[in-house]
């Protein structure tokens, strides 16, 4: 018995120890976003804010270069409005706050059958009393779980060892700088895709948590949405979240505005409730004294050969989109 006791005792401790060193080491990974954001001093004009569409479209790099500015690209694949609040509330704890937020919004970001929370991108943060609400409410059973000792790293473990043997690596290296310094990730000047190609997801992924759940594959609920005319569902929960960023930014006195880059007409023109989406998004928006830019060209959106998928902007496409952007980011900045 008294054998039994020690060893259990060493696991614990053992367990504990792993805990602190994947804390560790996921925040020494410089090629995560949230942890090099964490490490602070950071000072920028403007955040790009949201999921895949900005993050492979919006080259902070080049908007600075046309208009003078700051800016940081702060998207990351897939995030629903619940991981992009807890995303800028930590970097808000961390950082001087800028002066203005771009996030990006489409129909599909108030429907759970798209994008998703990211439970394990908050791990080493879980002792943070806002981070462990929002992880609470978005995923219960991975929350009760945490409580054991290296439970938070191991639950998701697919995501998590690679990141900490990077940051090891990283640690040893000494590294200051992420890989991609203004967090703006250029995609291949690939065609129109008919089928997932890592833009959308991983096959695994689960969305939205223990509700709704739906396990992406070749036949991605994405593209079938984008072939057919089906109607967007209104998650309720994900227009809270949307309240609680301009809440944030309210509170840190930064114009949040929201905004859609050019989508292929062809593609979303028949939708049948796309419209509504837009409206409500927008009432949003003037609710919070704010604004929802839809940002089309009929140059851009009626050529297949600017897209990669509906929503996501081609090498092509994303020229001239970026000079439309900054201009019109430039006559908000003139204004304040």
């Amino acid at each position: 018995m008294k054998k039994i006791i020690i060893a259990t005792s060493i696991i614990i401790s053992g367990l504990f120890c792993f805990d602190k060193l994947f804390s560790f080491l996921i925040q020494e990974n410089r090629n995560i976003k949230l942890s090099n954001v964490m490490k602070g001093n950071l000072d920028y004009d403007i955040l790009f804010h949201g999921p895949c569409e900005p993050l492979f479209t919006v080259d902070a790099s080049k908007i600075d270069s046309l208009i003078q500015i700051k800016s940081y690209n702060y998207a990351l694949r897939h995030t629903d409005f619940a991981d992009n609040y807890l995303h800028l509330y930590l970097y808000l704890k961390a950082n001087k706050a800028p002066k203005q937020i771009y996030l990006y919004v489409t129909p599909e970001s108030f429907d759970a059958r798209f994008n998703s929370f990211h439970t394990y991108r908050f791990a080493p943060y879980l002792k943070d009393s806002i981070v462990s609400e929002v992880v609470k409410d978005m995923d219960p059973d991975y929350f009760e779980k945490s409580r054991f000792p290296f439970m938070r790293f191991a639950y998701y473990n697919s995501y998590k060892t690679f990141n900490a043997v990077q940051g090891f690596k990283h640690y040893l290296q000494d590294k200051s700088r992420a890989y991609f310094k203004d967090g703006h990730i250029a995609h291949p000047d690939n065609e129109f895709h008919k089928k997932p190609d890592g833009y959308i997801a991983p096959k695994h992924l689960i969305f939205s948590g223990n509700l709704n759940v739906t396990e992406l594959t070749d036949s991605s609920i994405y593209y079938e949405l984008y072939k057919k005319r089906q109607l967007f569902s209104w998650d309720p929960k994900r227009a809270s979240y949307l309240t609680k960023i301009f809440t944030l930014c309210g509170k840190h006195e930064i114009k949040l505005i929201l905004y859609e880059s050019p989508a292929y007409w062809p593609s979303i023109a028949d939708q049948p409730n796309r419209n509504q989406f837009l409206q409500r998004t927008d009432s949003i928006a003037k609710k919070h004294n704010s604004e929802y830019l839809i940002l089309n060209d009929n140059d851009i959106i009626h050529d297949k050969k600017n897209f990669v998928c509906p929503l996501i902007l081609s090498v092509k496409g994303t020229q001239p989109f970026l000079q439309m952007f900054s201009d019109s980011i430039k006559s908000r900045l003139n204004s304040i």
